[in-house]
């Protein structure tokens, strides 16, 4: 198998819409959990889930905040924080949309937010595409979780597309600064079918082939695409047997991990789980 060629990131055209309010994050929701996937699988958690994303990924399980932002409220960061001191939680998990596409005056109010609550003992989470590695946020985060994007339906280098896409010099960056303790990567594989599609998996071994070798200790999810058709379990097992394939050929030794959307398996597609 080849490696996937290096190309220049496209960026899209869209700027993040702004809120309105001073000291306020654009947000779809936010509610208490236990983490559903990734190495805090289980972990009590604050879920805040920011509207607004840079990509239009087809499979998106979230698109009332990335694709129409409908739902969006303009929420003060001291609310956040108290809701999620209240809760208990351990963690406080910040997804979207795309976290780190903010303008300037949000990304410092929710660094801020990030830095007051493990100041209070919260561990923070962002979820992101890894496009970019904001200056306000990279010291206020114990765990980046980061999940490049492309749409293996075409081929080679029209796979990256204005509406899904990667960077691989900044995922080299967060590989050589917060790997392996302050970084997981997950890859969304979907299905032809039955059947992992063989693209997705040939593009995520060529990317972690390329990344630094110190992503070989780092965690390394690969999670089934919430909505292919057929039975959700089945399609687990059928990654799990292409995983198995890569563990013993390209991805030997990495910290490789199938893991299903484990929210998903309890509660199917019932939200604020």
């Amino acid at each position: 198998m080849k490696k996937a060629a290096a190309k220049a990131p496209r960026r899209a055209g869209r700027s993040p819409l702004l809120p309105r309010t001073t000291g306020a994050l654009r947000v779809t929701e936010h509610y208490g959990c236990f983490e559903g996937e990734g190495s805090t699988l289980g972990a009590s958690t604050w879920l805040i889930r920011l509207s607004g994303c840079d990509l239009r990924c087809w499979w998106c399980d979230s698109k009332q905040s990335s694709f129409r932002e409908d739902e969006a409220r303009d929420i003060d960061t001291q609310d956040l924080e108290r809701a999620a001191l209240a809760s208990g939680a351990a963690w406080v998990s910040l997804t979207g949309g795309e976290p780190t596409w903010r303008g300037p005056a949000e990304l410092k109010a929710l660094a801020s937010l990030c830095r007051r609550l493990r100041k209070r003992g919260l561990k923070v989470k962002v979820e992101t595409n890894g496009r970019r590695i904001p200056k306000e946020l990279a010291a206020s985060v114990d765990l980046w979780s980061v999940s490049p994007k492309w749409d293996a339906r075409h081929s080679g280098a029209k796979a990256r597309t204005v509406a899904m896409d990667y960077d691989e010099a900044v995922l080299s960056a967060m590989v050589r600064r917060f790997a392996p303790l302050r970084l997981q990567m997950k890859f969304v594989v979907t299905y032809q079918g039955p059947l992992p599609r063989n693209a997705d998996l040939e593009r995520t071994a060529g990317i972690l082939e390329a990344l630094p070798p110190v992503v070989r200790r780092t965690p390394v999810f690969l999670i089934p695409e919430a909505y292919a058709a057929g039975d959700y379990q089945a399609r687990c097992r059928a990654l799990e047997a292409a995983a198995a394939v890569l563990v013993q050929g390209r991805l030997a030794g990495f910290d490789l991990r199938v893991q299903p959307q484990w929210h998903r398996v309890l509660y199917g597609d019932q939200r604020g789980r």
